[in-house]
């Protein structure tokens, strides 16, 4: 698939990059919606998407920004402070609502998507 990709006509460049943009956005809209939403709203709303486009190379990061991220979706153990005071624990995120699974099957329907394009046009895939 990726010799296919980086062999595509000009013409179809510009297609494989907004699949790749489609479904980035797609995975940052699944997250915000996936994320509960806090006292703050900073775990919804410091999910971004970074797009980079070049003749033969279209990428999209979608990243979760918010510094309590990594704790909401692994959960902490049980938490004291120094002078014993319990802070409690704070449980693992459902599979639902953690970032990685989402983006995961957002980019396994992007592959999908790109493979059917570039069948489309006359290459071969496997």
């Amino acid at each position: 698939l990726r010799a296919a990709l980086l062999n595509l006509p000009e013409r179809l460049t510009d297609e494989a990059g907004e699949i790749v943009q489609k479904h980035a956005r797609n995975a940052e809209q699944r997250v915000r919606q996936a994320y509960p939403h806090g006292p703050t709203g900073s775990l919804r709303g410091r999910v971004t998407t970074e797009h980079h486009k070049s003749r033969h190379t279209a990428t999209s990061r979608v990243r979760s920004r918010a510094p309590h991220a990594s704790l909401f979706e692994t959960g902490t153990r049980q938490r004291k402070t120094g002078k014993g005071a319990n802070r409690g624990r704070m449980p693992a995120a459902q599979e639902a609502q953690k970032m990685v699974p989402i983006v995961i099957r957002q980019r396994r329907e992007m592959v999908d998507e790109l493979k059917d394009l570039v069948r489309l046009n006359g290459f071969n895939v496997d």
